[in-house]
């Protein structure tokens, strides 16, 4: 019986292992690769409507406008929606900055705080551009992150674009844990699409967004859903690895914020395996699905297994994992196993639909 365990616990260890790095090293040979589409300069410039969904952003909303309007892109095409719900000094912010920004397209809608996808879909009754692109306050956008994603929108293959994030803050760990995260995102996108997308920029085509009838009201992951959606539709969404955005980590509160992350992703699996997938997308949707929804669990399982049988074989290999967290990648893994086990439970009760906003430190 205990040499059962053994080899059960073993079994499953290898298994948790072994099935994200095969699948990281076919994908890292992707993203090294070439794109099989190429942006598209079109003869037109499409007129671009940013989304721009906020609360209590007071400290920061002047930065986030000022990045918007300083892309390479002409502000003539560029119309900006704000959509408020907060309780601070935004909105004076707002009128203060527009009074010395007159020549900028501004729609300024105000109601009452309901959640992201809800926001999202308010401001959407009055974005009128060709291209519909959602951003968050708290995050900015390299010069030319806008032109670059409206470019590879032009493809008639492409239906959704995202960014690749560059963490500001949050230690190694983060660092380590985004630079696996990119490769994965670009190598999937090369192949056909990704599975993973980013509120910082996600820009689509504003005719295919209206057809569907906007965003999720029912999960957080508002971005992720629609652009496995758009891929679900025969589209390419994609993350391109010249669309390039900064992601501020907060310095308090970092632990809750990166529960509240993993909740959403993991909604967006559950919600999406249910969508009909194109040949070329199953792979990669039902590898990152299984990654992300079943094997962390084999870690623990497997862990408990192995204890259990009493192997000093067992307690070694239970010893290796411990010394094995100095190293800085794989103690990224190991945390954000436990951290989507922990999201999925707490799913069951609270999917934070409407979270306490986090201080990023801008």
């Amino acid at each position: 019986m205990l040499s059962q365990l053994l080899y059960i616990g073993l079994l499953l260890i290898l298994l948790h292992v072994t099935t994200p790095v095969l699948y990281y090293v076919i994908i890292l040979s992707k993203a090294k690769g070439q794109w099989p589409i190429s942006p598209v300069d079109a003869g037109g410039l499409p007129s671009v409507s940013v989304i721009i969904p906020t609360y209590n952003e007071g400290g920061i909303i002047v930065d986030k406008l000022n990045n918007v309007i300083d892309q390479d892109y002409p502000i003539s095409k560029i119309q900006i929606v704000i959509s408020d719900s907060s309780t601070d000094d935004t909105p004076v912010k707002v009128k203060e900055w527009l009074r010395s920004h007159s020549s900028v397209n501004l729609v300024y809608l105000s109601s009452p705080r309901s959640g992201k996808g809800r926001a999202l879909n308010e401001a959407l009754k009055v974005a009128n551009g060709d291209v519909i692109v959602t951003t968050d306050a708290d995050s900015m956008w390299l010069r030319d992150s806008l032109p670059n994603a409206v470019r590879w929108l032009s493809s008639g293959e492409v239906g959704l674009v995202s960014c690749i994030k560059v963490p500001k803050g949050g230690g190694s760990v983060e660092d380590a844990y985004r630079s696996l995260y990119n490769v994965l995102r670009i190598g999937e996108s090369k192949v056909y699409s990704t599975v993973v997308f980013h509120g910082e920029l996600l820009a689509i085509k504003g005719s295919l967004l209206r057809s569907m009838g906007g965003f999720p009201v029912d999960i957080g992951a508002d971005d992720s859903y629609t652009g496995v959606r758009v891929a679900s539709m025969g589209y390419r969404a994609i993350v391109p690895d010249d669309v390039v955005c900064v992601e501020y980590i907060p310095s308090a509160g970092y632990g809750k914020w990166r529960v509240r992350r993993a909740q959403h992703l993991v909604q967006s699996f559950l919600k999406s395996v249910r969508l009909p997938k194109p040949r070329r997308y199953r792979p990669i949707y039902y590898t990152e699905a299984y990654i992300h929804l079943v094997n962390p669990w084999l870690l623990p399982i497997g862990t408990l297994l192995l204890a259990a049988s009493g192997s000093l074989l067992a307690y070694a290999l239970i010893a290796l994992g411990v010394v094995l967290l100095v190293w800085v990648p794989f103690r990224a893994w190991v945390i954000q196993q436990f951290l989507l086990m922990y999201a999925m439970v707490r799913n069951l009760w609270n999917k934070e639909l409407i979270w306490e906003k986090v201080n990023k430190g801008m």
